[in-house]
């Protein structure tokens, strides 16, 4: 109830600055009347901040990506226990936030996901040759997932 007067309080002064600039004539809004403000600057700091933290993560997956898909069998069966770790904690990390903010998860989405965590699980068991064939897949089925989370801006 709070909120909604000061709500109505802030407008009521927006309007009535509006009319007075229409008229010509300055209408002074109190400091008192600004201070009230219903945004919050903590919570557009706090969104700022993890749209932030959502684009280094979408980054560095990215980046590991493109560093694994350039490299041989060899560097890459090297390269695969930080990739894991890296995927599974930006798959884990995302998901959270989507079942806290109560998003209605498509069917196709949880099949893309499960897909890269059995990726995850196969390919420490995969020689170096089969590894370098089979990471192409694998990184297209991650770089689906970065797409959604990146347009979502989650």
């Amino acid at each position: 109830m709070a909120n909604r007067v000061v709500v109505l309080a802030a407008c009521v002064a927006m309007i009535s600055a509006a009319a007075g600039c229409e008229r010509g004539q300055a209408s002074p809004v109190s400091a008192a009347t600004m201070a009230r403000k219903p945004v919050s600057r903590f919570k557009d700091a706090a969104d700022s901040m993890q749209m932030v933290a959502i684009k280094h993560s979408i980054d560095s997956v990215t980046s590991d990506l493109d560093s694994m898909s350039a490299a041989n069998g060899d560097a890459q069966r090297h390269m695969l226990p930080a990739h894991e770790t890296l995927v599974s904690e930006f798959l884990s990390r995302n998901d959270a936030k989507m079942r806290a903010m109560h998003v209605k998860i498509d069917p196709d989405w949880l099949t893309v996901i499960d897909s890269v965590r059995n990726d995850l699980a196969r390919m420490p068991n995969m020689s170096s040759t089969q590894l370098h064939a089979f990471f192409p897949e694998h990184a297209r089925r991650v770089m689906r997932i970065v797409a959604c989370i990146d347009m979502r801006g989650m």
